[in-house]
């Protein structure tokens, strides 16, 4: 497809002038808010919008179609739209790798179908692979866009309900202690829970202003920047009086049967501190439903004397995940035992693309590219190698569905001796 000279990138930084977002960022703003049907944003939200990008190092990519006139919207605004900042991703065994984070991703629908989010995506993970990044992810709005970019299914989240009208009643003694405290106090806390449990949560990526102010009730999302009315917030301390865990939540309403709390944002460093907050939640007078939202591999029915109050009312996909840097990815895992596999990875747009050998001894890892006419024993997509690497999905789950080619009887067993996990990857983070 050749590229229509009227159509022009530009990559930048959003920037408050005189303490108000420039026009460029107002307008790139603007264009993320159509794109995703939501609510448009007053002066004072654009200014604190815009304040967060900034603070999140972030890099807009706009696409202009300069043949656009009045009165056209795209006179101004851009006909596409593109973001992304850097953070860290918990790989296990304490590693926190760079990852290259991707959001507010657009295309206006007078500009579909003509290669520009290609060539948005194209530029930026080539940029960002130069830049030492390991990793890129992005949580998708749909499943089938980024997959042909290399991005495969890495982490997912449950909803659920529980059924409180008898309370939340916990099979052990409680370790800690809840304290309620107005949600404004939790912007001195959560900066360090959000860290805490980002260190020991596998498949976690690093929290952003956005998140720490959305727990202290600043803003509702995205879509509403302005203070969250009645909300209330909980917080946990262990044994030794430290906060280890908070919660916001809000009532239903009398209008909602049954009455019902509802979680917003929820961040445990422990086991204790999630099924002691949500206890706490069910001790409330006159509810008799929580909302929320957590891991597939939930220790709430588990520790809960009435299990089936719990109920998972969905399971998706949540975190996206792009190996950029394969050799590095893969040497900087930690592995479940030893043993040695040759990977043909097949990667269309050419970061790691390639046969490789992968080699742990001593739970060292080793990895070298082979000829281009080496053996493999499996052959694979780099996307589905990004489902495999944080252990959300067995070789042999994507051997079953056909995304996993074998060569050599066994590798499958192989594989999963390597790449398993004592635990189930788990990203808390929206962006």
């Amino acid at each position: 497809m050749s590229e229509d000279a009227t159509i022009r990138i530009e990559r930048f930084e959003p920037e408050l002038v005189d303490g108000a977002p420039s026009a460029a960022t107002v307008e790139f703003l603007k264009a993320v808010s159509r794109g995703f049907h939501e609510s448009q944003l007053d002066a004072d939200e654009l200014q604190i919008l815009a304040g967060l990008e900034i603070a999140d190092n972030t890099t807009f990519t706009a696409v202009y179609d300069d043949s656009a006139v009045q009165p056209s919207l795209h006179a101004a605004a851009p006909v596409a739209t593109y973001a992304a900042f850097p953070g860290t991703l918990n790989i296990g065994g304490g590693n926190l790798m760079p990852v290259h984070q991707i959001t507010s991703v657009t295309v206006s629908p007078t500009h579909r179908r003509r290669g520009l989010l290609r060539r948005m995506i194209t530029l930026d993970l080539s940029t960002a692979r130069e830049s030492g990044a390991v990793f890129a992810a992005l949580t998708a709005s749909e499943a089938t866009i980024y997959g042909r970019f290399g991005f495969g299914r890495a982490t997912q989240r449950a909803r659920y309900t529980l059924k409180t009208r008898q309370g939340a009643s916990l099979r052990v003694e409680p370790e800690g202690s809840v304290v309620a405290v107005a949600p404004e106090e939790l912007k001195k806390y959560a900066p360090a829970i959000f860290a805490a449990a980002h260190a020991h949560t596998l498949g976690s990526i690093s929290a952003t202003q956005f998140d720490v102010g959305q727990a202290a009730g600043q803003w509702e999302d995205y879509d509403s920047l302005k203070p969250v009315k009645n909300l209330r917030a909980a917080l946990h301390l262990d044994a030794e009086g430290k906060p280890d865990g908070f919660m916001s939540y809000l009532f239903s309403g009398w209008k909602v049967d049954p009455p019902t709390m509802d979680i917003g944002q929820m961040c445990t460093a422990s086991g204790a501190a999630r099924r002691e907050l949500v206890a706490y939640l069910g001790a409330h007078d006159l509810v008799e439903k929580i909302t929320g939202r957590g891991p597939v591999d939930d220790v709430l029915p588990t520790a809960l004397e009435n299990a089936r109050a719990y109920k998972a009312t969905a399971l998706g996909d949540h975190l996206w995940l792009r190996i950029l840097d394969l050799e590095t990815a893969l040497a900087a895992r930690t592995y479940a035992g030893d043993g040695h596999i040759r990977l043909r990875v097949h990667d269309s747009l050419g970061m790691a693309d390639g046969t490789w050998e992968l080699r742990v001894e001593d739970l060292t890892a080793d990895v070298r590219r082979l000829p281009d006419d080496g053996e493999p024993e499996v052959s694979v997509d780099v996307r589905d190698l990004a489902s495999l690497y944080l252990g959300g999905f067995s070789a042999a789950h994507l051997a079953q569905a056909g995304v996993l080619k074998i060569h050599v009887p066994g590798a499958v067993r192989t594989l999963d001796s390597l790449f398993a996990t004592s635990t189930i990857p788990y990203c808390q983070a929206d962006f």
